[in-house]
Order: structure tokens, then C-alpha cells, then sequence
């Protein structure tokens, strides 16, 4: 299995690339074709490495976020399993944007479109919203909901563990339908 993953932080990178090498034995040969730190590095390493099977991003990162980064891979590029790993939960961006949205969930996600049509045609409007999970932070949307709206195979919580990854692999290869890897 050929991997693709992204994270601001060094550690986190090391993590994930300690629990990917551990999982070897059970799931290999993986190869890691590399690694970025934000989404704009994400993408262009999948565009140079199309043959990849599993991108894993993270999803608060400079530049691009992980979010914004699964919108335009999922439009623009034929990756079938892209996971999304974070700390963020529907509680923690609640907190970071206080301003109460009324609306459903249909008309947020209608909304969030709107931006997500810019992040795939890679357009940025001055005075716009131009990133997903800021819109997400805007909207008050769950994180998860979001990622799995926009077609990604999984999410899972941060730390970053073999326990964690290796339930990853397996669930990956058992099922088609969103994965949601918890705290454990």
C-alpha cells in the first residue's frame, strides 16, 4: 500500500510514521511515497505520486488545511481512501466560534459549498471565506460530519497510536463506509 500523509508538527509526523512502520508486519508492504506539512504540499505530492492508495492529513495546518486539502484531492484527484486526523471535535470548534448560526445542517453544508467550489478551482476571493474549516469553524459544523460530507474514507482522533492505525488498516479493508477512529 502506497501512503501520503501531512502534518504541521514534526512529532506528529514522526508518530504517524513510527505506527505506520509497526503495521508493516500486518499490512505490508507499505510504502510512504511522503510526507507534507500543510495541505497546499499535500496535494501537490499526490498529483506527483497518482498511484497512491491512503492519504492521511491532518486537519488544522498552515497555508491549506486538511479539510480544504480533501475537497480539492477528492475533485481533482482519483484517491479512494483519504482519512482526516485530528483533536478536533464538534465541542472545540463550537468554543472557537461563539456566533450562534441559525440554520440546519443542509443549509450549512449548502453553504460550505459554496467555498469548497473556490478550494477546488484553487481561487481565492478577497474579503471571502476560503477555507473549509473555517467556514466549519463559521457554521458551527461537526468536524466529522464535514469530513465524511466531503467524501473521505475515515477520521481519527488524534494521538496517534499502532492500536489505533492498525484498526485503521483493518477497518479499511473490510468495509466502504466511513470510518471513525476514536479516542482508544
Amino acid at each position: 500500500m502506497k501512503i501520503i500523509f501531512a502534518d504541521d508538527m514534526a512529532d506528529m509526523r514522526d508518530s504517524i510514521l513510527e505506527s505506520l512502520n509497526a503495521l508493516n508486519e500486518d499490512f505490508g508492504p507499505l510504502e510512504i511515497l511522503g510526507q507534507a506539512k500543510d495541505g497546499r504540499e499535500l496535494i501537490s505530492l499526490v498529483e506527483r505520486n497518482p498511484s497512491v492508495d491512503l492519504v492521511l492529513t491532518d486537519l488544522r495546518m498552515p497555508n491549506m488545511d486538511g479539510l480544504s486539502a480533501l475537497v480539492y484531492l477528492k475533485a481533482n484527484c482519483n484517491i479512494k481512501n483519504i482519512v482526516v486526523i485530528s483533536n478536533e471535535s464538534f465541542v472545540s470548534i463550537s468554543r472557537a466560534e461563539k456566533i450562534k448560526v441559525d440554520a440546519d445542517t443542509e443549509e450549512k453544508l449548502a453553504l460550505l459549498d459554496k467555498i469548497a467550489h473556490r478550494v477546488i478551482d484553487d481561487e481565492v476571493v478577497e474579503g471571502k471565506i476560503n477555507s473549509i474549516l473555517i467556514g466549519c469553524e463559521k457554521l458551527r459544523l461537526d468536524p466529522v460530519q464535514v469530513v465524511e460530507y466531503y467524501g473521505a474514507s475515515g477520521y481519527m482522533r488524534k494521538p496517534i497510536t499502532k492500536r489505533k492505525m492498525h484498526g485503521l488498516f483493518d477497518e479499511l479493508n473490510k468495509t466502504e463506509s466511513f470510518i471513525n477512529i476514536g479516542i482508544v
